[in-house]
């Protein structure tokens, strides 16, 4: 289940929880929220018995049970995808000081060659983080940064690596392509440990065609949900 933003959400709870007569817009403003009918619906039903209280609780419960654990090996390879401004670099900086923290030698490799920007966003919070950061030039074929990436790392013996993608609208069938590339030069030599699809809570249902387009290019294994206080 896709993980939602729900403070706005709680705002509006407890102003109709004052004022009955705007229960009947609640249905409205959950599907414009981007909730959905049928979710709208459970939430809805939630309310009317158990007021305020029993939605958050249902929520969050919801959010526990999307959870998982993130895969490890020995040597393991995280790819990370994602339209732009969903948060990919943030995401990754926060998986790598978990892992950093644990213990393990972490690796970003900045797999974004055309944003003017990406990498320097990368390297801050690699300097930040204590965590090396490799990089090509400007321009390179990404594909072929992160293969050398990758060598570079399993040579260092670094034990995580963590790959940055450029930011891409699922409909834009050459970037892609671009992705679906760099998975293929990564299975050249390892495997990929999770595929990770960066989502946008505030994007609501376009979030579902977001995750089809991608599952299939990045063979999707994990979402990570952000934005989850906007």
């Amino acid at each position: 289940m896709i993980r939602f933003s729900c403070m706005k959400l709680f705002k509006f709870l407890s102003f109709i929880k004052e004022k009955k007569e705007l229960i009947a817009d609640l249905e409205e403003y959950l599907i414009l929220s981007g909730f959905g009918i049928s979710f709208s619906e459970e939430i809805i039903k939630v309310f009317k018995k158990k007021g305020e209280k029993g939605v958050r609780e249902f929520l969050i419960n919801s959010i526990k049970d999307a959870g998982k654990e993130l895969s490890r090996n020995d040597f393991s390879v995280y790819l990370f995808s994602g339209v732009n401004g969903s948060g990919k670099t943030t995401c990754i900086a926060k998986i790598g000081n978990m892992l950093k923290r644990e213990g393990e030698k972490v690796l970003f490799i900045s797999g974004d060659t055309f944003r003017a920007g990406a990498t320097e966003q990368l390297t801050v919070w690699g300097e930040k983080l204590n965590i090396d950061v490799f990089s090509g030039k400007k321009g390179a074929d990404p594909a072929s940064v992160v293969y050398d990436g990758i060598v570079y790392g399993r040579n260092r013996n670094f034990t995580k690596i963590l790959v940055d993608t450029a930011g891409r609208l699922q409909v834009k069938k050459n970037l892609m392509k671009e992705l679906e590339k760099i998975r293929r030069v990564i299975e050249k030599l390892t495997k990929v440990t999770e595929s990770i699809l960066v989502l946008d809570s505030t994007d609501g249902e376009n979030l579902y065609s977001q995750v089809e387009n991608f599952k299939e290019v990045s063979k999707v294994s994990s979402l990570f949900i952000t934005k989850l206080d906007s």
